[in-house]
């Protein structure tokens, strides 16, 4: 066994101390139907950057991270400010775009903000969904 000295437990504790700023937030934008939906993770940096995401659409699945029968795809743009979340997903090839997330907020004072768009799935359909994170 190797002892881990004073420089270790000081690389230690910073990577503890770190875990606060890494915080993240999955948000899932769904139809009501559940026949569609998209998730994905991101962090507590400015702007909007999904650190993983996944869809779901009439039986068929895509993810970043692809795991089983899911199929790869990539984050070709997102943009978030207090009044929309817009994300574009290209193929793996990043050849083109293959689905459109577009989202508007409300904000009524005193009340929860309300989030609803559509998610558009190029060649499987579109479906109005309302998103939440957790």
């Amino acid at each position: 066994m190797v002892p881990i000295g004073k420089f270790g437990l000081l690389l230690f504790a910073t990577m503890l101390c770190a875990g606060k700023a890494l915080a993240t937030e999955n948000i899932i934008c769904s139809s009501a139907d559940e026949k569609a939906a998209m998730g994905f993770v991101v962090g507590t940096t400015p702007g909007l950057s999904p650190l993983s995401l996944t869809m779901d659409a009439n039986g068929k699945s895509w993810a970043t991270k692809p795991e089983g029968s899911q199929i790869g795809i990539l984050v070709a743009q997102a943009f978030s400010d207090d009044d929309v979340l817009q994300i574009d997903i290209a193929d793996d090839n990043a050849e083109q775009i293959i689905a459109k997330l577009r989202v508007t907020r409300a904000h009524e004072y005193g009340q929860e903000p309300i989030a609803a768009g559509t998610l558009h799935i190029v060649g499987v359909g579109a479906w109005p969904v309302i998103c939440g994170g957790e």
